[in-house]
Formats: structure tokens, sequence, C-alpha cells
């Protein structure tokens, strides 16, 4: 099997292409509610896929951006889902404020972080394995979602019919310090509560039902679900009510925002905020919920943990310990590790700044990077003799 010392040695040879590429895909812009964008984006990327011998496919939607899947058959065994994303939270205009930029070994621009670096590692790691002439897979699955960033409504069943094939899910959100890995994530929820009332003047509120009144008390008991040390977080983000200072309101809005760590903490959070819900303070007032977990937590298994002690085993040629740590935020990859497909997430590049202006990849954590998922995908089939 080519081994990582294999792979950086074309890969490092490569950097200046590799910062090259990225470019490209950063300064063709692709906010999630730019359809436009990111189908144009998508061509870009998946002229890359096709020339490493992908064959791709689109799946058109209306109002988000297309997804894409490519595919490509080989000659050894097993098969493995490598995931990205397509459109990033930057709107159209924001590299007039956030141009590509190069400074002092790192690389700036929107959505260079968060994922767009990411693409370039996975294509240079295909790249290298082509370099070395390794083809030991019998199938490799690449699925470009168009809507991730929106909580992935239109692509989450597409991905999860492709984890029904998958031995393993390659995940190439960026890497967290010091080069960490994500082998587990928690359940992100999105809920809205429409609490209804009885409108009239406030000087005659006896006839009246504040839908306010009502939805200050389950903001209080909502609220109140939260348990940082278990992991448990509940927000409020978004009020909507009322009509005029003196007339009782008869409607309000609530957005609401649950994470937790695993499955049993995401079921019984469901079911407070289902109870609270249902429970009536202000007499004539009733809820309405909808929404739910719009990404279900995924758990370490002994499959992912396999696979990050590939990772780690590779990272050891650049003398690094690579940890694999549990996050709150979610990603693509919650899907295929609820489904029980083992998953390693966080693979792209060594970077920071969240989302913002200071958002940026070091560079030469790009070659290494690369190096590091090649010499993964390399050892993938040999993971099949330890199961």
């Amino acid at each position: 099997m080519p081994d990582v010392e294999q792979f950086y040695d074309y890969l490092k040879d490569h950097q200046d292409e590799m910062v090259e590429e990225l470019g490209r895909y950063v300064k063709s812009e692709s906010g999630s509610r730019e359809k436009a964008g990111v189908d144009y984006v998508g061509h870009l990327v998946s002229g890359a896929f096709r020339e490493l011998g992908f064959d791709v496919e689109r799946i058109s939607e209306e109002t988000c951006g297309d997804h894409l899947v490519a595919k490509r058959l080989g000659k050894g065994r097993g098969r493995a889902l490598a995931l990205i994303h397509l459109d990033t939270t930057w709107p159209s205009g924001s590299l007039e404020e956030n141009p590509f930029r190069i400074d002092e070994g790192r690389v700036y621009g929107p959505g260079i972080r968060d994922m767009k670096g990411g693409w370039v590692v996975l294509l240079w790691a295909l790249r290298a394995l082509r370099a070395a002439g390794w083809d030991g897979l019998a199938e490799t699955t690449v699925f470009m979602t168009g809507d991730e960033e929106l909580g992935s409504p239109r692509g989450r069943s597409w991905i999860e019919r492709e984890a029904e094939h998958a031995d393993w899910a390659l995940v190439m959100e960026p890497a967290r310090d010091k080069g960490a890995m994500v082998v587990s994530r928690g359940m992100v929820g999105a809920v809205y509560y429409e609490v209804r009332g009885v409108a009239i003047h406030a000087t005659m509120r006896q006839l009246g039902a504040s839908a306010i009144s009502e939805a200050a008390h389950k903001i209080l008991a909502l609220e109140a679900l939260t348990d940082v040390e278990r992991g448990i977080l509940v927000s409020i983000g978004l009020i909507e009510g009322g009509t005029a200072r003196q007339i009782l309101p008869d409607r309000v809005t609530m957005s609401i925002d649950l994470r937790a760590p695993g499955v049993q903490e995401a079921d019984e959070l469901m079911a407070r905020v289902h109870e609270i819900a249902e429970e009536i303070v202000v007499p004539g007032t009733r809820t309405i919920m909808t929404g739910g977990i719009t990404r279900p937590a995924f758990e370490a298994t002994d499959g992912s943990k396999h696979m990050l002690q590939l990772a780690q085993r590779c990272a050891l040629h650049f003398d690094q310990n690579i940890e694999g740590i549990y996050v709150r935020s979610g990603s693509d990859g919650n899907f295929t590790g609820a489904k029980g497909v083992p998953t390693l997430d966080g693979l792209g590049p060594e970077s920071a700044g969240n989302s913002g202006r200071s958002e940026h990849v070091v560079i030469e954590s790009l070659p290494r990077r690369a190096a590091i998922l090649a010499g993964v995908i390399a050892g993938l089939p040999g993971l099949l003799d330890e199961r």
C-alpha cells in the first residue's frame, strides 16, 4: 500500500496549485440562498471530479442549489462516501469586503474554511492516490449538498440514500483545534411555536387571552431545560407578535434552537419540548408546535474509532497527535453517523475564523491534510478485516 510520505512528496510539490484552485472556488460565490451561484460552483467542482474519472449526476432543485453525486468504480474492496457541501453562509457581494487574499501563510476569503478548503483537500487526496497508482476501493462516491448551511432540508434524504450503500463516510468539514477530527456530533433541532390567543383592547383584558403572556411562560420553561454540564442547550432566537401597544395579541411565533449530545438526551429533550407546547398557563390560549430534529445525533462507534486510529497513524508522519472530539454543531455527517455508517468528520484543512472576515486556511496544512486523507482512504479496505 502506498504510504503517507509518498503522498506528501507528491502533494507538497503541488501546494501552489492547491492554493490557485482554492482561489477559483472562493471567487465563485455560492451563498445558500442564491441558487445560481451554488449551481455555478457545483459546475466547476464537478468538472474536477470528472477529470478524476467520476461520473457525475445532478439532482435538480427549484429553490436551493442542485445536489451532485459523483461516483467512480474501482478494483478493490469497500465503498466510501465523501460528503462536501457547495453552499456557504456568505451572500453574493461578500468578496468586495472580504476578497480572496494570501497573508503570512494563510489564505482568506468567504467560505474558504467552511468548506471550500475541504473540497481542495479531497480532490488532491484523490489525485495523489491516482498518481501512486492506487485503486483499492470497489466504489467511491462524493455527495455534494446544495443546501447544507440551511440544514440540508432537501439534501438529507439523498445523503441517507447514499449512506445505505456505504461502508464508511468521510466528511470534509474543517479540522478543529490542533488538527482534531470529529468522531461524534450532537443533535440539532429547530422547533417553532405558534401561540394563539384572543385579541382584545387592553381595557377589556378579562375578555381576551394574551398570546405574549403565554409565550413568556413558555420561554422561561424552555430556557430552564438548558443543562450546560450535560450538553443540553435550548435557545429562543426569534420572537414575533403583537399589533399595537394597547391590544392584547392573539398570535406570537417563536423560533427555538435545540442541542443535545446523544440520542437518549435528544429524545428526552424533544419529549419535554412537546409537553411545554401542550401546557396552558393563560386560559384561552393554545400552542401549535412544528419542526423537530434537523440533524440527529451521531455517536462514536467502534467503526468511527477505527477510522480515527487510521488517521492518527497517518498523522504521525508529521509528528502530529490528532484527537477525536465531540462537537455540538451539526454537519451532513450527522445523517451518515445516525444511520450507523462509520463516520469520520473534520477531515478538511487546518483553519480558524469560523464564518467571519478572519476565516482562513493555513496553506501548509493543505498538502499535509490531503496526504493524511489519502492515507486514510488507502487504509479503509484493511478495516474490513477488523470487523
